[in-house]
């Protein structure tokens, strides 16, 4: 169950508002500056990920786990309606930029092809 959650309108210019709130989880949950600067940029390509789809994105949530040894930040998107044509996963580049920055990504999809879900896991520093 998330600890922190966040939830912002579905536009780009809110993905600042998760992107700074991720400076306060970081002194919180004892990242180090180089694991919040990468995770930083990860939730910037995430948002950006989320946001560039055929669906219009309602909300953008940010929940943030605290797994013990490791942080799990999942920037989930609530998905307008869908006509189910022309929904495509491609996610192929923002996957291979989010597994350079973070240690575990895993992508979450609607039946239609859409990315409703990205999930970043994070080693933490001081535990």
């Amino acid at each position: 169950m998330a600890e922190i959650s966040l939830t912002v309108p579905g536009r780009s210019e809110y993905a600042i508002v998760l992107r700074t709130a991720l400076g306060g989880v970081a002194l919180v949950k004892d990242l180090g500056v180089d694991a919040l600067d990468d995770l930083r940029m990860a939730a910037d390509e995430a948002c950006d990920c989320l946001l560039h789809q055929e669906k219009r994105v309602n909300s953008l949530r940010m929940e943030v786990t605290d797994n013990g040894s490791d942080l799990t930040v999942s920037l989930i998107a609530e998905l307008g309606a869908c006509d189910g044509v022309g929904c495509e996963n491609n996610v192929d580049i923002s996957r291979a930029i989010l597994e350079t920055l973070v240690p575990q990504v895993d992508f979450g999809t609607e039946p239609c092809g859409c990315v409703s879900r990205i999930d970043m896991t994070m080693p933490r520093t001081g535990v």
